[in-house]
């Protein structure tokens, strides 16, 4: 069960015909930054198209966010699926990354969910827009909804509550291990361009942090985290989203599963 699907499912179970008071809108929180060094960067496209397709399909509203507004900063891999091709071609998406809200347009209120799509871009500017996490608390202690794939679980790291407590403490969550920054992260110069390693803050704000390491990487209890309690979906890699708009297949038994705990929850 890959992380973005965990997340569709805490949104779609919970708002489809449970609760009406609230508008169908999630909020995707994406970068104006489009280099880390020398290197292209920004938000991964296959985090961001993937869920934005399903959200839009299961009839949600989507709205991009950036610190600056205006176009996001969307980068590809050097081969790209024609599947996220395709998304990234559609004029609606077109429509909504190249003309993103800036966080003085976002009324929280709006949301039932807010989603952190991976990339280094983040790094840059979401990270320290304290607007921006101010939204997220709100749309959180709202009763919404918080998902992250990669990368983007550091976007969280400094969120802090209206109780002074940070988001991530005491919960449930995973986030791209230091491991395979080090080894496999060119973009980032193997960690070394980035201004903290977010798996040690993530223990240092509290949360109950669950990491693979590389003997571990296909156990997916270990990369795709769900925190029922508390509303929040988590994925170590952005691999895994390709399988969001995908029949549920070989994850039927355990999606049943996920599926029941949040008919219960709800």
């Amino acid at each position: 069960m890959n992380k973005t699907i965990l997340f569709i499912l805490f949104i779609v179970l919970s708002f489809s015909g449970v609760s009406q008071s609230k508008q169908k809108k999630i909020l995707i929180v994406s970068t104006n930054v489009d280099t880390v060094g020398t290197n292209v960067s920004g938000t991964y496209a296959m985090e961001i198209a993937h869920p934005w397709k399903t959200f839009t399909d299961k009839g949600f509203d989507v709205d991009v966010v950036t610190p600056k507004g205006g176009k996001a900063a969307i980068y590809n891999a050097a081969k790209t699926d024609d599947d996220i091709v395709q998304i990234q071609n559609n004029e609606a998406f077109i429509k909504t990354t190249t003309n993103t809200l800036s966080p003085t347009q976002v009324n929280p209120k709006d949301y039932v969910a807010i989603f952190y799509p991976g990339g280094h871009g983040q790094y840059f500017d979401v990270i320290s827009d304290e607007r921006i996490a101010v939204i997220a608390a709100a749309i959180y202690e709202n009763g919404g909804y918080l998902g992250t794939a990669g990368h983007g679980a550091a976007s969280i790291l400094d969120i802090r509550l209206k109780n002074g407590k940070f988001l991530i403490e005491g919960k449930r969550m995973t986030v791209f291990p230091l491991w395979a920054e080090k080894e496999w992260m060119n973009i980032s110069n193997f960690g070394k361009l980035l201004q903290f390693d977010m798996q040690e803050v993530a223990l240092r704000r509290g949360a109950n942090l669950i990491v693979c390491t590389k003997a571990t990487i296909d156990d997916n209890t270990l990369t795709r985290v769900i925190d029922t309690k508390n509303r929040m979906v988590t994925g170590s890699f952005a691999r895994s989203a390709k399988w969001v708009s995908e029949e549920d297949g070989e994850d039927d038994g355990y999606l049943n599963k996920v599926v029941s705990a949040f008919i219960d929850m709800s």
